[in-house]
């Protein structure tokens, strides 16, 4: 039995269902993975049906995939979305913008050429909205100060204004568009906004946002904001379900689940590294919110971290310690397209660091690796940094930006392994010697066990350990 067997089968929990999470700050492929894992319970152990569930970020995810020779970047849908047999659902614990997503179900269409999507899409009516107030406020935020703590802003999204409206206790969520009196929540909505943005000195109809692909749109009037969401709300409505009874009897049946998380660990809130988080909760125990307890998360069977094998990458303000030599890090960023899926922007490269790893598995809940772009070696040697020192002092991971600035790392090498036999390998029983060593020792430092590997940019350019 292979590790990604014994992994979708532990015993006291629920089989065949597996957690996708970034083990890092986001991009490392999980989306890619979560195709292949939904193709693997469709066609190798031929379920019917495979359930891929979101739970967490907005518009700002950025997850791509690729199908007979095309490829997407996907935001706010999962990526099951290409295979028949799979119900991809937007959960409780989403953010939605209704025009941009309608506007990625067209695009998927025209890409792959389909007069209808191939999986199920399913939007829970729980799910918050996340409006174009939200996107104009959090550029009002951003240009009143000529100071911007955090990532507020960093995408033009409108995330953490959507969450924030939770916290706030007064959300719209998705249910909402579909009541009689609908109207007149919604221009409450944007007339409290409006009032915001004023104190801010901006007003609501000149301010101009990001739509999808980084279209300008003005917000303009109320009455053209409504008209708008009048228009999402009729070609959404076939998508909006209350999920509470499906997830349930699902859940407590055989059908396959895979939960694909958005962003990464070290963007969560809690743990990652402060202040150039997101606002959405990106470690494991975000499913049994979104869930609203159904599914929870200590009974998932998998828990799957995705890293980038030999480096990190990082869209933001943070300043992360094991920074690359820009030499070297250009090369990378052109060889893995290291770009940002949603805003474009090149991606900061790091030596991948084992402190912030061992950690984010831990807090996150993380038990396996998968390791991607195991294609990306240089010359001389895989550095790996394996511990921090302030002064002669060894000292662990903390989510505080101005607490790593004062670190050092160590690092340790590891030989390169030759790309070829990696690529022409039909079985890990034949992997190299300086591949398995370096598998091993990133599984022995995080206390995981590796489960799969992928060696190219190709849907099946991957290894089941």
């Amino acid at each position: 039995m292979t590790n990604l067997e014994k992994s979708l089968n532990k015993k006291g929990r629920r089989k065949n269902s597996v957690a996708i999470l970034g083990a890092m700050f986001g991009d490392e492929g999980k989306g890619r993975i979560t195709d292949e894992l939904t193709e693997y319970f469709l066609n190798k152990k031929r379920f019917k049906n495979v359930i891929v569930y979101r739970d967490n970020g907005g518009a700002n995810a950025g997850h791509t995939i690729s199908h007979d020779g095309k490829k997407i970047g996907l935001h706010q849908i999962g990526s099951g979305i290409l295979h028949k047999g799979c119900y991809v659902v937007l959960g409780k614990g989403m953010v939605i913008h209704p025009s941009d997503l309608l506007e990625e179900i067209e695009e998927i269409k025209q890409v792959f050429e389909f007069k209808e999507l191939p999986a199920n899409l399913m939007i829970d009516e729980m799910a918050v909205l996340s409006t174009d107030l939200h996107r104009a406020f959090e550029y009002a935020l951003k240009n009143s100060s000529s100071k911007s703590l955090g990532s507020a802003a960093a995408t033009g999204r409108g995330i953490a204004p959507a969450y924030a409206d939770v916290v706030y206790r007064f959300p719209l969520r998705i249910r909402d568009l579909y009541k009689r009196d609908w109207k007149v929540y919604f221009i409450e909505q944007y007339n409290r906004y409006s009032k915001w943005i004023n104190g801010l000195g901006f007003e609501m109809k000149d301010i101009k946002i990001q739509r999808y692909k980084g279209r300008e749109y003005k917000v303009g009037s109320c009455d053209k904001y409504i008209k708008d969401l009048e228009r999402c709300r009729k070609l959404l409505k076939p998508y909006v379900f209350n999920m509470y009874d499906f997830i349930f009897k699902n859940w407590n049946s055989d059908t396959p689940f895979i939960f694909e998380k958005a962003q990464g660990i070290g963007l969560d809130s809690r743990w990652g590294l402060y202040p150039d988080v997101s606002a959405s909760n990106c470690s494991l125990d975000g499913i049994t919110y979104s869930t609203e307890g159904i599914v929870n998360a200590n009974d998932i069977s998998a828990r799957f971290g995705v890293i980038k094998s030999t480096y990190t990458s990082s869209v933001g303000k943070r300043v992360l310690p094991t920074a690359m030599e820009e030499k070297y890090a250009t090369v990378i960023r052109d060889e893995a397209h290291e770009y940002g899926t949603t805003t474009g922007r090149p991606r900061d490269i790091a030596y991948m660091d084992l402190v912030m790893l061992e950690y984010f598995c831990k807090m996150g809940g993380i038990e396996e690796l998968v390791f991607t772009h195991m294609d990306i070696v240089w010359d001389s040697a895989v550095k790996v940094c394996t511990k921090y020192k302030i002064k002669d002092k060894v000292v662990g991971y903390r989510p505080d930006q101005e607490y790593i600035d004062s670190v050092k790392p160590v690092y340790k090498e590891f030989k390169v392994w030759n790309i070829e036999n990696l690529k022409n390998l039909r079985s890990t029983k034949k992997l190299s010697k300086e591949v398995t060593k370096f598998l091993d020792f990133y599984s022995e430092y995080t206390n995981t066990s590796s489960v799969m590997i992928t060696y190219g940019p190709d849907r099946h350019d991957t290894l089941f350990i």
